[in-house]
């Protein structure tokens, strides 16, 4: 399954602030680590802060921070609020209209069934398994261009 930007705009700024668990980080902060555009990662980020995963802080100084711990946000969750309809396959829509073959076809049970894999893969991990490890976030901020949280 393809996941468009937008979710993986979410991911990427989610695994940002949970690497900077002591401070808030800004929007802009998160843009410029990963070479992205500034407007679709404030995009991004009121959308993380209308679903609860972040809470933003206006004004000077402000920002944005986990919620919730990284450990109760599983990245299945995740993929929901970036794809209106996380599908691997939609026989209903395909090129050219809806797939002649479909009241016969068994491939679209295979395409379910790895649907179901997929997303159960995604609900067996959390924000905090892509951070948590001492090495790995150190690793993850040195690519990133960010300095060791002081936590």
């Amino acid at each position: 399954m393809k996941i468009n930007a937008n979710t993986d705009f979410l991911y990427r700024s989610l695994i940002y602030v949970a690497l900077h668990p002591d401070r808030l980080v800004t929007a802009r902060e998160i843009a410029e680590a990963y070479g992205l555009s500034i407007n679709h990662i404030a995009k991004v980020c009121q959308d993380l802060i209308r679903h609860g995963l972040l809470e933003g802080h206006r004004g000077r100084g402000g920002g944005v921070r986990l919620a919730k711990p990284a450990d109760k946000i599983r990245l299945g969750d995740v993929i929901h609020l970036g794809e209106s309809k996380p599908l691997v396959i939609d026989c209903n829509a395909g090129i050219g209209g809806p797939c002649k073959i479909v009241p016969a076809c068994r491939l679209r049970g295979v395409f379910a069934k790895a649907q179901r894999a997929f997303l159960a893969e995604l609900n067996a991990h959390t924000l905090a398994d892509m951070v948590a490890q001492p090495g790995m976030a150190n690793q993850l901020r040195s690519l990133l261009g960010s300095s060791p949280a002081t936590v």
